[in-house]
């Protein structure tokens, strides 16, 4: 587990905690998965920049819902993406 200081305001720190699971298959497919230990607001916030940098998934009302050979998820609070690059540029942004 990766824990490091974010969102440092007024001396008060926020500890993130993202673990990496290794992979599952969706569908039949390998995908690399990680669990973020963050606030339900974070969460959406994730959420959102994956729709903006990888493209939507899932439905509009409910990005990330699973779905047949989808580029990412997020599901049963882990995020889960097809590409290793996708996964690290996931990593570089949230850690």
């Amino acid at each position: 587990m990766t824990t490091i200081l974010h969102g440092t305001v007024g001396g008060w720190a926020a500890i993130r905690h993202i673990k990496y699971d290794g992979t599952a298959n969706v569908y039949g497919i390998p995908y690399h998965q990680l669990s973020p230990l963050v606030p339900a607001g974070e969460w959406f916030e994730m959420t959102d920049w994956c729709v903006s940098t990888f493209g939507p998934s899932g439905t509009e009302t409910k990005p990330g819902v699973w779905s047949v050979g989808e580029r990412w998820y997020a599901n049963n609070a882990k995020f889960l993406f097809k590409d290793k690059q996708d996964l690290e540029w996931f990593l570089l942004k949230w850690q």
